[in-house]
């Protein structure tokens, strides 16, 4: 295989990789960003799961926990994106409206676990980004020179 040839393998190649990793860069941070956004403001609690139905991604999770202002509640949720270890008497962290308690619980994300994710995507992208700038064709001289 000619070197100009490998030599365009590994430009595209590092191109296609600095895109994968921008994208996922991208994603985790705007996931964290949103999981933010849907927990500002929100008082924190630890629940006690009281029941279980179905799996992680459908089902829904009824638990039990104490407001700030010490009311005990009991709540259902039918959303995704509750820890895969939440177990009938098991605990999870919830978010909760402090106007109704019972009607918006959802699971608490630390948002500071997906940091280092996302920060190390956007540097691996940058730095296929600059590899495949280092690997670009040189501009071609005309006329024989």
């Amino acid at each position: 295989m000619p070197a100009a040839s490998r030599h365009r393998i590994v430009h595209i190649t590092c191109i296609a990789f600095a895109c994968v990793m921008a994208l996922l860069a991208v994603t985790w941070g705007g996931g964290a960003v949103a999981a933010w956004a849907g927990q500002t403001g929100k008082p924190r609690a630890t629940a006690r799961v009281l029941a279980t139905d179905g799996n992680r991604s459908s089902g829904h999770l009824v638990v039990e926990f104490t407001t700030r202002d010490g009311r005990t509640v009991s709540a259902e949720d039918r959303r995704s994106g509750w820890p895969r270890d939440a177990r009938r008497g098991g605990t999870v962290e919830i978010v909760y409206s402090a106007d109704d308690p019972a009607g918006d619980v959802a699971p608490f994300q630390d948002v500071g676990a997906s940091l280092p994710w996302t920060a190390a995507f956007a540097v691996v992208a940058a730095l296929s980004g600059l590899a495949a700038f280092r690997t670009r064709a040189g501009p071609r001289v005309r006329g024989g020179r």
